[in-house]
């Protein structure tokens, strides 16, 4: 879609631009924020009250640096409603984008959580033992407990994934997928500092290291694919930070297990803000980041990729139309793609539209398919291929044919399920120009024929694919979304030129 004045500041392709849509976001998330956390306020200091405490005492207790434990763990639980279905809202209505490509991946969550834990409790171990290597703080036994280690962590889990939510989840794919991962990082991490800007004792390098452990927690999320490594990492450095070290979170001050405290130099230190205020915590963040890009190699997830493809391909192509689908697939094909993926061998697929000069369409049919179970060619994207090269490598292996003129046409998202499997896919669809007869080399294909069709006999190709045996409904039904989305955005795309041309 095309469009031209006015309404280009307001729209991008057939969706809100994304400013508009992080606009939207933030002030959502800001009221919601101010007005679930006076509800929890006034909810507790109500209660202190009519237990016998004197109005100004109970006030008191907002204002003593240190959140008592059912504010803190009603702030995460109302920060977390707010925060994500906010981004369930928009993202289903707004971007039109399935919750997966948020990072919500629920077969890397136990993996890539634990992970971030891992590289959180590490990083601020190191600069907790840092401080007492220099003899700026003491090992001392704390007021804290496992019972209050426990309890803090229940409480700080929910906080953590707010704000991976809000920042790396909603606005990180909003705006990477506008202008890249560059300004998406980049922009959410300030943001992600200035949420924090409010906390007691806040300094300037207090907020240039919230900055950059916002763009450690973009990293893993941009690496990973997922959200899971980063909400680890976040909420494993807080819970290491307060209740395991005794040291202030954000401005916050904790009772831990231990009382390292705000000892040392407070330059380095943070002082009364914590270690996130000290420059030993920007060496730290620092040092983490090549740390982090390592166990994150080969690790995204197929969500993940797809973003990115989506962005690059974009930025080429201007906005592209896609549409998500959920389907009930048979076991044999969701095992066939869940052990690809799980390989590295597909990281999505191309679905080829293969043009020749009269305009039809090139179909083919393999040896073990059905009885005149025809489709468009399709091939998978292999590791850190481009879209298009996946293409032109595809139609070369398949057809002995060159690629020219390629095109990305759109994308189609799938969360494919199989009892209780779940499995995120996606196919992007490409249309370029043919010449010659089409002939295969590749055995392995196992290609038996080929046919050329006019592109107003896609549905047909769709309407058979969804008839065929009921050991191929689900295979058939995926494979017939193709040729319906195809014939959809062809028509879409002629019309598009013949305006333009107007």
């Amino acid at each position: 879609m095309q469009h031209k004045g006015w309404q280009r500041f307001f729209f991008r392709g057939k969706r809100l631009h994304p400013i508009w849509r992080t606009l939207i976001y933030l002030l959502g998330l800001l009221a919601a924020e101010v007005a679930l956390d006076l509800l929890v306020a006034l909810v507790y200091v109500g209660t202190l009250i009519l237990a016998g405490r004197p109005p100004m005492d109970a006030l008191g207790v907002l204002t003593s640096g240190r959140l008592p434990y059912p504010i803190l763990l009603g702030t995460g639980l109302t920060r977390l409603t707010g925060a994500l279905g906010l981004a369930l809202l928009l993202g289903r209505f707004l971007d039109r984008e399935p919750m997966e490509m948020m990072g919500f991946c629920r077969a890397r969550a136990g993996r890539d959580g634990m992970t971030g834990i891992v590289l959180g409790l590490g990083t601020m171990l190191a600069l907790g033992g840092t401080r007492l290597a220099l003899g700026w703080a003491t090992a001392d036994r704390g007021l804290g407990t496992l019972s209050s280690l426990l309890l803090d962590a229940v409480a700080l889990f929910p906080l953590a994934l707010a704000e991976e939510v809000a920042f790396r989840g909603y606005l990180l794919r909003a705006l990477a997928g506008w202008r890249g991962p560059i300004v998406g990082v980049t922009v959410t991490s300030l943001l992600f500092a200035l949420f924090h800007a409010f906390n007691p004792n806040p300094s300037w390098l207090a907020i240039l290291n919230i900055a950059l452990a916002g763009v450690v927690f973009a990293l893993a999320v941009e690496r990973s694919g997922t959200l899971w490594l980063a909400v680890g990492y976040h909420f494993a450095w807080n819970l290491a930070q307060g209740p395991l070290l005794g040291m202030p979170v954000s401005g916050m001050g904790w009772e831990g297990l231990l009382a390292l405290g705000t000892g040392g130099p407070a330059l380095w230190t943070g002082g009364a803000f914590g270690p996130e205020g000290g420059l030993l915590a920007t060496v730290v963040l620092l040092l983490s980041l090549p740390v982090l890009w390592a166990t994150t190699r080969r690790r995204a997830t197929v969500a993940g990729v797809c973003r990115r493809q989506r962005a690059a391909a974009e930025a080429r192509f201007g906005p592209l139309p896609h549409l998500h689908y959920r389907l009930d697939v048979e076991r044999r094909f969701f095992d066939d793609i869940a052990r690809s993926v799980e390989r590295g061998d597909r990281e999505g697929e191309v679905v080829l539209l293969l043009r020749h000069g009269d305009g039809r369409l090139l179909l083919h049919t393999k040896s073990f398919y059905p009885t005149n179970a025809y489709r468009l060619p399709s091939g998978g994207i292999r590791h850190g291929e481009p879209v298009l090269a996946a293409a032109r490598r595809e139609v070369e292996e398949e057809t002995g044919l060159a690629l020219g003129g390629a095109h990305p046409l759109g994308l189609l998202t799938y969360s494919l399920r199989q009892g209780r499997g779940r499995l995120f896919f996606h196919s992007w669809l490409v249309i370029g120009e043919v010449e010659g007869e089409p002939v295969t080399d590749d055995a392995g294909e196992r290609i038996a024929g080929f046919r050329q069709v006019p592109p107003d006999a896609l549905p047909q190709v769709a309407t058979r694919l969804r008839a065929l045996p009921p050991e191929w409904a689900g295979w058939g039904h995926f494979r017939a979304l193709a040729h319906d989305a195809a014939f959809r955005w062809l028509g879409e795309e002629e019309h598009t030129a013949e305006t333009e041309l107007a």
